[in-house]
């Protein structure tokens, strides 16, 4: 009887069949939408100081390379310039994610792309797919521990060292033998837990450079001879009992193929975490449809999934940035008194004032039955705002901006990464840029766009 094959070995065989294809219109569509996004955020991030903070730190001890660190201009290693531009790009709060998975394969795989495939000299083809599959494993893998949140621990940083590795391994070229036993060392470096969501931390902004160094160092162990056990993912051991219960690891290639995750991919419209924004449109909606201003209010509800009252409702009065993002009460006051949050509009001060404090007291949450039953198909909220001549009105969002069934468009991307570039890059500039990544998949060479990545002037 012939033995089952492994389950990384089942990814081996589909990521590499599929790297030596072509892409389909609707995953080179949302290749660009993916660097449209990142690269904006990327350079727009790295001058927040916890980038510049992440910079300074790496190029402590640098490594010269081939790969260009985004804004900043060094060419270091594979390793360090990933790991600084995964931090810059996560410097906010506004990156790609998968509502289902809870994911953020984005932030983890495209720095690592970039910085492996221009130091091995590929062609934007070549690291257009290694991304798209690296973010297919990665994301495949998140929807095999469903429950890793609730347990504390940060999906991302549990499956991202997976995702860069396969995204690296695809790359370099390693075979068949090389990329099962990197699959098997990336799962020692799995880890990563989120006690950020309850007293803060900038920290949070290294997780996705965390795992794509992981990934990165995870290849080249494999290619120069380290062996990891190939029973990764589904052994009694392996990452989906460790992180999970083991239940859903048929969903890790469930379709595999047929359906492409990534192309499931949502995109923030708000600078916060995603799982306040279904909550953030609903509160606007309520409060802009019936004239309610912030002074009206005697008291709000959200009614959300077990996950998002977890996950974003412990924390009432941010001290600092980082806790304002994933506190729902407070963003939903921010949003009220200022608009929707962008990349600069919610800082330390903003934690400060009064009546954004006051407001966030008056939110409460509780599990809505609705949500927690969609909880799979949706991140959605039911908010009920209660004004003090004791009218309540009420509404319901599902799919937020910017999800898979409400998406941003390639253009409200582009408007977004003008945004976001306009105080720290020229109008020339960011013009040069999109123009590049429109006609990405015509360039000599991915040294053309990362050329355009740097800041401008004097340093």
């Amino acid at each position: 009887m012939k033995q089952q094959a492994f389950v990384s070995e089942i990814l081996v065989d589909f990521t590499t069949k599929c790297y030596g294809s072509g892409q389909s219109d609707d995953l080179r569509g949302m290749v660009r939408k993916l660097l449209i996004d990142k690269i904006g955020l990327t350079i727009a991030g790295a001058k927040f100081p916890w980038s510049e903070g992440s910079y300074r730190a790496t190029t402590a001890f640098p490594a010269q390379g081939r790969s260009t660190v985004i804004y900043f201009g060094d060419l270091l290693s594979p390793e360090q310039a990933a790991f600084i531009n995964a931090s810059s790009g996560n410097a906010q709060d506004f990156d790609d994610t998968n509502i289902a998975i809870k994911i953020h394969a984005g932030g983890v795989v495209i720095p690592v792309a970039l910085a492996v495939g221009e130091s091995e000299r590929r062609s934007p083809d070549q690291i257009a797919r290694a991304l798209v599959l690296g973010i297919e494993v990665m994301t495949r893998l998140g929807a095999g521990i469903p429950n890793s949140h609730l347990r504390g621990f940060h999906t991302p940083d549990v499956v991202g060292p997976f995702g860069a590795g396969i995204a690296t391994g695809l790359l370099l070229g390693l075979d068949k033998a090389q990329m099962m036993n990197m699959m098997g060392i990336c799962g020692s470096f799995s880890g990563g837990v989120e006690e950020y969501t309850r007293s803060g931390g900038t920290v949070k902004r290294n997780l996705p450079g965390i795992a794509a160094i992981a990934g990165i160092r995870a290849a080249y162990l494999a290619k120069e001879g380290i062996t990891g056990p190939l029973s990764i993912i589904e052994g009694d051991h392996g990452i989906c009992r460790s992180f999970d219960d083991g239940a859903a690891v048929d969903l890790v290639t469930a379709k595999l193929g047929e359906e492409w995750l990534v192309l499931e991919t949502s995109f923030k419209k708000y600078n916060c975490c995603y799982a306040i924004q279904a909550a953030l449109e609903a509160f606007l909606f309520a409060c802009h449809d019936n004239g309610v201003k912030p002074e009206d209010i005697e008291s709000v509800k959200v009614g959300a999934s077990k996950f998002v009252c977890d996950h974003v409702g412990s924390i009432k009065e941010p001290r600092v940035l980082i806790e304002a993002q994933f506190s729902l009460s407070f963003m939903l006051a921010v949003a009220l008194y200022d608009g929707p949050p962008a990349e600069y509009d919610v800082t330390d001060e903003t934690c400060k004032r009064k009546e954004l404090v006051a407001l966030s007291n008056k939110v409460t949450h509780y599990v809505d039955d609705v949500a927690q039953r969609e909880a799979n198909d949706n991140m959605g909220a039911v908010v009920t705002v209660r004004v003090t001549s004791g009218q309540e009105y009420q509404k319901r969002v599902r799919y937020p901006k910017g999800t898979s069934q409400n998406p941003m468009t390639e253009e409200d991307l582009e408007e977004k990464f003008r945004a976001n570039l306009g105080p720290v890059v020229s109008t020339d500039r960011i013009a040069t840029l999109l123009d590049t990544i429109r006609n990405y998949y015509a360039l000599p060479g991915i040294g053309t766009l990362m050329a355009l990545t740097g800041r401008e002037g004097p340093s």
